[in-house]
């Protein structure tokens, strides 16, 4: 378990959940800023937001495992790719080969139940912002969302800056972050094939959704990604 230390006569924690996946939640005074962290494993991505709320306001919603995978009702799954029926039902073969029909239909039930729910609890008031971290180790990078992506700022494209970039759902924030000396992709179409993610979720919802993503362990670049952020847009 990831254990978080923050301590402030401003901040108030809590839990929230979705079919049993657990996020503990962390405030640090009135803001529409809205962070999470769905990875357990990408570490880097957790301590920058256990230092950001320290000195910034928001509210952060941190998932509580220490793996990668969660498990529901008994099954293996990716947590950044619940939130969707089909991809739900895709990751669920994908991590538990023999797992039946009814099995699948009742766990993909079971997250529809949370998830109208969930999104109340981590959606931003007055049209602010929902940003995710994450950290990539293997071959993800930015080549990987450019297929999916409306309009694209490459800024370097070479290893390994190619891993460390925006995903942005909302033209006018992506505008904005273009003009930052970081890589780009605009993604405020939504795809034939959802593969469940959390960005193309609230995408449909008309959240204004970014995510941070670096290298594992670059926790300077991801630092400065996220204070641009905060520096340039509202």
């Amino acid at each position: 378990m990831f254990t978080f230390n923050i301590h402030s006569n401003d901040l108030a924690s809590e839990y929230i959940d979705i079919a049993g996946v657990q996020f503990k939640v962390i405030k640090n005074g009135e803001s529409n800023r809205r962070f999470i962290w769905v990875h357990g494993d990408e570490k880097t991505a957790a301590i920058l937001l256990k230092r950001h709320l320290k000195d910034n306001y928001g509210t952060a919603f941190l998932i509580q495992n220490s793996e990668r995978e969660v498990f529901i009702n008994g099954y293996m799954m990716d947590p950044n790719r619940i939130f969707s029926k089909a991809g739900a039902e895709k990751n669920l073969i994908k991590f538990n080969g023999k797992i039946s029909k009814t099995a699948v239909d009742k766990t993909v039930d079971l997250i529809a139940n949370d998830k109208e729910k969930f999104f109340d609890k981590i959606t931003p008031p007055n049209g602010g912002l929902l940003i995710a971290l994450h950290n990539n180790l293997r071959d993800y990078s930015i080549d990987k969302e450019i297929p999916f992506s409306t309009e694209v700022s490459l800024k370097n494209s070479e290893h390994p800056h190619h891993h460390n970039f925006f995903i942005c759902t909302n033209r006018d924030d992506y505008n904005l972050l273009s003009k930052s000396p970081y890589n780009v992709v605009l993604q405020d179409i939504q795809p034939k094939k959802d593969n469940g993610s959390l960005s193309w979720f609230v995408a449909r919802k008309g959240v204004r959704f970014i995510n941070i993503e670096t290298r594992l362990g670059y926790l300077s670049i991801q630092t400065k990604m996220l204070q641009y952020i905060e520096d340039h847009l509202d």
